[in-house]
């Protein structure tokens, strides 16, 4: 007579079951990393006063000494004048968590110590509205072309007029792309507008006044 039997799950079952999960939740996490390294780029790209370097091995090395994977971190270096700044980006689930917000204090006092001028960045302070939203559209211009014609009928009116709206500085010159056109000269710090509130056709734009720390 055929006896019944019934099947235990073994341990090599469960780590089946479960690695699916880290896989999905660690390629999560890489996808999120990618977009806050474009968020940083596009906000320091938007700036006039500041040039995108690119990462820092050495930072990220020590990153990885104390225990952070490549994607917990955005870690970026930009040119200020003739300094270089390191920021060390935290995500959400790094910040908000008291150990792993040690961790990176920690990371920071030892890349100042290595000779980096590096500083902590939360996540929240990259994704500020309307200032992200504004630095994503301007970087999209940064590889527009501007002739020098539009580039001084632009400055001659402002020059003449003061500050004056953005559509109506497009309107002045003959361009396949006249805001494209408007706004490129605001990433290259001949021209400026207010990037704290949010850019529309009626947006105010003058001659870049270096002394405002709130204006592009």
């Amino acid at each position: 007579m055929p006896v019944a039997t019934t099947h235990r799950a073994t341990p090599n079952t469960a780590v089946q079951t479960s690695k699916p999960v880290i896989d999905f939740r660690r390629a999560r996490q890489i996808k999120r990393n990618v977009k806050l390294h474009k968020q940083i780029k596009d906000l320091i790209t938007a700036n006039p006063t500041c040039r995108y370097v690119g990462g820092n091995q050495a930072v990220e090395n020590i990153a990885a000494r104390l225990g952070f994977q490549p994607h917990d971190l955005a870690i970026a270096d930009v040119r200020i004048g003739r300094r270089i700044v390191t920021l060390i980006v935290l995500p959400h689930r790094i910040w908000d968590r008291p150990f792993p917000a040690a961790k990176a204090i920690d990371l920071r006092f030892q890349a100042r110590e290595a000779g980096h001028a590096a500083i902590l960045v939360p996540q929240a302070v990259v994704e500020r509205e309307p200032r992200l939203g504004n630095s994503q559209l301007l970087a999209r211009t940064v590889n527009v072309k501007v002739d020098a014609t539009s580039r001084m009928t632009i400055l001659a009116h402002l020059i003449e007029n003061g500050p004056c709206c953005l559509s109506e500085l497009a309107g002045l010159i003959e361009h396949h792309d006249p805001f494209g056109a408007v706004l490129h000269l605001v990433t290259t710090g001949v021209i400026a507008l207010n990037i704290e509130a949010c850019i529309t056709p009626y947006s105010m734009v003058d001659i870049a006044d270096p002394a405002s720390s709130t204006r592009h």
